[in-house]
């Protein structure tokens, strides 16, 4: 052990502390800044795609109609990954609306790793699943692929990142189907 008296490691100790908790705070602040600019991508993008707006019914007498508004989920990860800062991707869009941003570590953001967030967001948009959250109905490949080329993406980039995800097991290409794989939520 050391023979240096314990105040001055107490010292040395409150010293680091401090830097620790000063560093930590402009940690924070560097966070919510990235976060504000994030949420300004994710919102130009939903003003541009919009909401899709479906009605649920209406009541026997016709005076009341119910309404649900949704995002187009796979329209807007293709929007955002053209607004989106580089080295950032859609990682995964949820039922609900909630989305997830991912650094990717790189100065640019891989266009595979776009290509797969709109490919995953095609599949969730266009997948079936009953209130038990048991899946009804998924996409064909073709479908899939035909809405990527709507979205912007090459079919054959479409095509080769999608055989890229079945070998991750983010989905399974089964029969001229697409479903989600174990992975589904993890890329």
């Amino acid at each position: 052990m050391d023979d240096t008296p314990l105040h001055e490691r107490m010292r040395r100790y409150e010293a680091l502390a401090s830097e620790a908790r000063k560093t930590a705070e402009r940690r924070d602040e560097v966070g919510k800044a990235i976060g504000k600019r994030l949420a300004a991508s994710v919102t130009d993008a939903v003003e541009r795609e919009g909401a899709n707006v479906e009605v649920l019914g209406r009541s026997a007498d016709g005076g009341r109609y119910r309404f649900a508004a949704r995002l187009d989920r796979a329209a807007l990860v293709a929007a955002l990954t053209e607004t989106l800062p580089d080295g950032f991707v859609v990682s995964h869009v949820n039922d609900d609306g909630t989305l997830s941003v991912e650094w990717t570590g790189d100065e640019r953001t891989p266009s595979k790793r776009q290509h797969g967030a709109v490919l995953k967001a095609i599949v969730a948009e266009e997948m079936v699943v009953d209130d038990d959250g048991l899946v009804e109905s998924v996409p064909t490949r073709d479908r899939v692929l035909a809405r990527a080329v709507e979205l912007g993406v090459d079919e054959g980039d479409a095509a080769a990142r999608l055989d890229r995800l079945a070998t991750l097991e983010v989905v399974d290409l089964d029969d001229g189907y697409v479903y989600p794989d174990e992975n589904f939520s993890r890329y």
